[in-house]
């Protein structure tokens, strides 16, 4: 009896653990997020992506040299997949920066955890995955939370120019990152982490590289240390994702992502001063019900075939 209760004990610490490790991730990633907005908008969306991709590849070349990873090692068959990953991955983070910096944090938010809902849809209709109708209705949830978002902050009933180009630019994000989640489903199957975290932060260098030059705009050199600082911090993010899933189960794990929207509406008030809205908050608690549902679902065949997911927004 003894025995087995230290053992519930020893496992009830490690799942707290897990679920911390988990939500210091969210939160690293949600400061990527609000890194357009904290810098005052003096550069560009694709500028601070750029810059976090650079510190990124630098950070993952000191890390294979450390490891004394050899340069075949670091081979793939699988470049293009790698490429649109990073694309698509770039892109929804890209669209993640400029909706915080447009519209209030919160909203920006609760529509960019929607990726959740379009990645069930493309894991219903691209990897063919089996979707109960509990699960349907849990992603209608969600849907009706940004909707709710949307409309209670103006947009759709205004049609106020900069809130609603914000809204869609947000939406579009969720999509991007939404493709990026099936694509790291693909890879995970037959790639090391190194080799994933290569190829993401070169492609992204490679590819965001023009449209970076194209809006760049003079910043200080300590501003552009601090976004080339975002590339570390993004890989911080994903070790601590990592230990997470080392300490607990994805059952549990999973829904700690959607701890996202409490971190963006504490950072929006903390350091921007924004309230978040009565539409806001009834909003956001349903994407948060919505997404924990999916989540769980998805947690749950995870397990059943030994293949854990990953929480997060984009990164």
């Amino acid at each position: 009896m003894a025995a087995r209760d230290l053992t519930s004990t020893a496992g009830a610490f490690d799942n707290a653990k897990g679920v911390a490790w988990a939500a210091v991730a969210v939160a690293l990633f949600a400061l990527i997020f609000v890194s357009g907005k904290w810098s005052g908008g003096v550069a560009s969306a694709a500028q601070i992506i750029w810059l976090r991709y650079v510190g990124g590849f630098l950070c993952v070349v000191a890390w294979a040299l450390l490891s004394r990873e050899r340069v075949r090692g670091l081979a793939t068959p699988q470049l293009p997949v790698h490429a649109v990953r990073a694309a698509a991955g770039g892109g929804g983070g890209m669209a993640a920066i400029y909706a915080a910096t447009n519209m209030p944090v919160a909203d920006a938010t609760a529509i960019g955890l929607l990726d959740g809902f379009f990645t069930v849809l493309l894991g219903v209709f691209v990897l063919k995955e089996a979707f109960t109708p509990r699960q349907w209705g849990a992603a209608l949830v969600c849907l009706a939370g940004a909707m709710i978002v949307v409309a209670g902050d103006g947009a759709a009933l205004h049609l106020q120019a900069d809130t609603l180009l914000a809204g869609l630019v947000a939406l579009a994000g969720a999509v991007l990152i939404a493709v990026e989640s099936i694509l790291i489903k693909m890879l995970a199957r037959s790639e090391r982490a190194i080799i994933v975290l290569f190829y993401v932060n070169l492609f992204g260098m490679l590819l965001f590289a023009g449209p970076a030059l194209w809006q760049w705009q003079p910043v200080p050199a300590a501003l552009t240390g601090a976004f080339v600082l975002l590339g570390p911090v993004a890989i911080l993010a994903q070790v601590c994702n990592i230990q997470a899933f080392r300490l607990s189960d994805a059952a549990l794990i999973g829904p700690v992502r959607y701890t996202w929207i409490v971190f963006g509406a504490l950072f929006g008030w903390v350091l921007f001063g924004e309230t978040p809205t009565t539409a806001t908050c009834a909003g956001g608690a349903l994407i948060l019900i919505g997404g924990a549902g999916l989540a769980a679902s998805r947690s749950r065949r995870s397990l059943q075939a030994a293949v854990p997911g990953a929480p997060g927004p984009p990164g």
